[in-house]
């Protein structure tokens, strides 16, 4: 059975986004992996920071907005 999505939000505060699991946030480290949901498709990606927060997948790469919630499970 897969994990359920969980939503990952950015905190501006601290520069850091964080995973609601449950009823408590959590931050999401840089290099930490997981399936990020692009469409109704989980994505094997990892999160990096240089001048922005970035999605590393093994094709490509994007920046995560700050504004947007993603959904992530971690596998």
């Amino acid at each position: 059975m897969n994990e359920p999505w969980n939503r990952m939000a950015y905190d501006q505060e601290v520069n850091s986004w964080f995973v609601q699991l449950e009823e408590k946030a959590y931050p999401v480290y840089c290099g930490e992996c997981f399936e990020i949901r692009i469409g109704d498709h989980g994505i094997p990606s990892r999160i990096e920071i240089n001048r922005h927060w970035s999605i590393i997948m093994r094709e490509a790469r994007f920046n995560l907005r700050n504004k947007d919630i993603y959904h992530i499970r971690f596998v």
